[in-house]
């Protein structure tokens, strides 16, 4: 396991611990020693072998037990014993938005709340608002959250996913009666959150291979004629659908594409004397053998169709000659929205830059929060000087990359930017971002974000719908206005690519290419491992059909710079 995900385990091991034990320490050691790992790049297998997990600041010996167990076998007796005290339902309160771990106790303990269903009820009939700590107006947000958590069970972001995808695919490409595997779906086609996780694979024994996939674990297996499903643990879906040889290829390509895609490829099959089907592709009443998916799309006379845009946007009728070049991972040089020590990111300036030197990187914009942000350690204005000195004592005793001096300071609720315009014409580029007010009225948000807009010290518009997937909706925005603003104003409108945002949307992406908005693809990074999530963004940014030059951190050094030179000239 990463140190990552024994940080996520040792996290929800503090949350159950302040469920159901008494003593707080306990749970605060455990919270402590999740933040401790959280992005970290420390091999625990190593130090665990060699007893030295207790080296780490904020693992005592217990801790260092739980790590050991979770590196060496997969989890930890401490969170089995932990989870067996809460009921099932639980789990779902817990994720209900606005209710910390200490409120969901108190509702257990005052109210006797085990599950959604009971919080609804007490909700409903007014029992919440009576608590010490909760009110009307908490009572109110908790149905909301509730109504909203409904929209979002069974259903689990990209990456998530996507990592028991590749273990299921892994062990289906190594079984003896498997010729070929691939992950479909949802999955494939990079959406940002999915409701299940499907497979095909190939084979000449598939009752073989379908018998052992329904084995595998999880719960309520299912068969039926080529398929098998079981629920994973945390209720999604795995499905496998195992198919002859020859209709492998044709059969993938159904399983992948989105319903509308799927018709336009129907129709041009028909005209094209072939049929496409949930079974694979016909010519006549035979399957056709198809050795890949680039061979079905030049038999339709269409370019191959990636994945990602498999969502019948245009994309078939594209494919007749007009399909974008397609930014890649590869294309980037660099990124904007990254956070270090100096505010709620865990590594340093320099740590950050040789992080971005490794990724072949030959820049990378720092943007700490600013100082409104308190609940995230915003820099003050002499903390601002002060990273700006040590930014270019780094430029001048470094080569191969540059760090330009950003800042992500906070849109307030009047629209005005945070600092005055002496200290946001310190920074090489603003990114401007809402974090608090969610609650305006549409024409109140967009007013306020236009107004930012229009502040010649912004580069960056951030996050604009403030949305987090699966946790919190994006708040009322005319969205399309205020892009309209920054195609004016000549600001940039990012994609976040933390996976937990995604923001902006894909299917608004496209509509800020074509009004001519540059959109740079920035992880919101708060740690070296943060700066991996820009794989997620490149994903959005090819589902709304983005080429590298429309993708502000694809460009040059030198091409960079200007770009930052003339927008300060002009603020």
């Amino acid at each position: 396991m990463t140190a990552s995900e024994v940080a996520g385990i040792l996290a929800e091991i503090g949350r159950l611990a302040e469920l159901v034990d008494p003593n707080p320490f306990r749970a605060r050691a455990y919270a402590q020693a999740a933040r401790a790992l959280e992005g970290s790049d420390l091999d625990l297998a190593r130090l665990a072998h060699a007893d030295h997990l207790t080296s780490i600041p904020g693992i005592g010996p217990g801790i260092a037990q739980a790590i050991r167990e979770m590196v060496t076998t997969g989890s930890a007796s401490i969170h089995a014993e932990l989870s067996a005290q809460i009921p099932a339902g639980l789990y779902a309160v817990l994720r209900v938005p606005g209710l910390g771990t200490k409120k969901v106790r108190t509702l257990r303990e005052q109210l006797g709340i085990e599950s959604l269903d009971d919080l609804e009820r007490a909700a409903a009939e007014g029992q919440v608002a009576g608590l010490s700590g909760f009110g009307a107006k908490t009572e109110q947000k908790i149905l909301q959250g509730i109504a909203f958590l409904r929209t979002t069970l069974g259903w689990r972001r990209y990456p998530d996913a996507l990592a028991t995808a590749v273990r299921l695919l892994e062990w289906l490409r190594g079984h003896p009666a498997v010729g070929a595997a691939e992950i479909v779906g949802g999955l494939r086609r990079r959406m940002e959150v999915v409701n299940a996780v499907e497979l095909v694979a190939a084979s000449g024994q598939p009752e073989q291979v379908l018998e052992a996939f329904a084995a595998l674990g999880g719960v309520r297996p299912t068969r039926r004629v080529d398929r098998a499903t079981f629920m994973l643990q945390d209720g999604l879906p795995a499905q496998l659908r195992c198919v002859p040889v020859e209709r492998f290829v044709g059969i993938t390509a159904w399983e992948t594409g989105g319903e509308v895609h799927l018709q336009e490829l129907s129709v041009r099959a028909d005209a094209c004397g072939l049929r496409l089907t949930a079974d694979g592709v016909y010519q006549g009443a035979e399957p056709l053998p198809l050795p890949a998916e680039s061979t079905l799309y030049e038999m339709l006379g269409l370019e191959y169709v990636p994945p990602e845009l498999r969502e019948g946007c245009g994309e078939v009728v594209a494919a007749t000659g007009a399909l974008p070049r397609l930014v890649k991972e590869e294309d980037l040089r660099g990124t904007f929205h990254c956070h270090t020590s100096y505010s709620d990111g865990t590594a340093s300036v320099a740590e950050m830059a040789e992080a971005a030197r490794a990724r072949g990187w030959s820049y990378l914009g720092l943007a700490d929060h600013s100082r409104s942000a308190g609940y995230a350690g915003g820099l003050s204005v002499a903390a601002v000087a002060k990273q700006h000195r040590e930014i270019d004592a780094w430029n001048r005793a470094n080569r191969g990359v540059h760090i330009f001096k950003g800042v992500e300071s906070d849109i307030l609720a009047d629209g005005s930017l945070d600092y005055d315009d002496a200290t946001l014409a310190r920074f090489d580029y603003v990114v401007g971002s809402v974090h608090s007010g969610f609650g305006m009225s549409e024409r109140e948000m967009t007013d306020r974000v236009i107004r930012a807009v229009r502040n010649a010290r912004l580069t960056i518009l951030a996050h604009p719908t403030g949305r987090l997937l699966l946790t919190r909706d994006a708040y009322a925005i005319d969205l399309r206005a205020v892009i309209d603003a920054c195609a004016e104003h000549r600001v940039a409108v990012e994609i976040n690519a933390d996976p937990h945002r995604l923001d902006l949307d894909w299917r608004h992406v496209r509509y800020a290419a074509e009004r001519g908005v540059l959109i740079p693809i920035n992880p919101d990074a708060h740690s070296t491992r943060g700066l991996d999530n820009v794989a997620f963004g490149v994903n959005m940014a090819r589902k709304g059909w983005l080429q590298a030059g429309q993708v502000l951190n694809t460009w040059t050094l030198e091409e960079v710079e200007t770009y930052f030179a003339d927008r300060k000239q002009n603020s």
